[in-house]
């Protein structure tokens, strides 16, 4: 079979990939608002806490458009299961970072510690390098750019781990008289933790990809 009859079955424009750009660009997005939410005053904090909503529903928006496409198209840039893995696992990026947002909200959250700051600062690395893999995938012209970028969303994954262990040992610790304490503040920890696993997630399939077609 010819190359030229090949394209006849091609999407006749990098629609995907431009979605998922379109999703990693929001992920970047959440993510900058929720590490400035960390950093500002308490008034400022819910304002800016307020606009991650707008954002995951953008990020619905677009993962919705992607589903409709991965449907109608016949030939795909990849496996159609490879693409609904990362659609999901990109959405899910964003929909934990907005989720860890309303729970800081609907608790009144004030205790913004050296973890909680940390965490969230590798976090936002690991969504910046998954916006640099999503990056690389176009016309799968500079894998090596993609492995690097997964490799250090690999390596700030494991960062947030062990800082989670850490802040729960001393949560636990530092609270035995205060179990509300320990609730809230395990529940806002490991939504934190969820963020950089689901960064993970996305970066695992996008190394499934480059192995296929490399």
């Amino acid at each position: 079979m010819s190359f030229s009859f090949l394209k006849l079955f091609q999407p006749k424009d990098k629609i995907f990939q431009n979605l998922f750009e379109q999703t990693a660009d929001i992920s970047v997005a959440i993510s900058e608002i929720f590490l400035e939410a960390m950093k500002a005053t308490d008034s400022r904090r819910l304002e800016l806490l307020a606009k991650t909503g707008h954002l995951e529903h953008q990020a619905d928006e677009v993962a919705h458009n992607l589903y409709v496409e991965l449907s109608k198209n016949f030939i795909t840039p990849f496996d159609r299961e490879d693409i609904h893995e990362l659609a999901a696992a990109m959405d899910d990026v964003v929909d934990y970072i907005d989720e860890v947002g309303n729970k800081m909200k609907n608790y009144e959250f004030t205790e913004f510690n050296e973890y909680v700051l940390k965490i969230a600062e590798l976090n936002n690395d690991s969504v910046k390098e998954l916006k640099n893999a999503i990056a690389g995938l176009r016309n799968m012209s500079n894998l090596d750019k993609v492995t690097e970028a997964c490799l250090k969303i690999h390596g700030y994954e494991s960062k947030v781990d062990l800082l989670y262990n850490q802040a729960m040992g001393e949560l636990i610790r530092n609270n035995k008289d205060n179990p509300v304490k320990i609730i809230v503040m395990k529940d806002l920890y490991e939504e934190l933790e969820l963020v950089s696993d689901k960064c993970q997630d996305a970066s695992n399939v996008i190394e499934s990809i480059v192995i296929k077609y490399s």
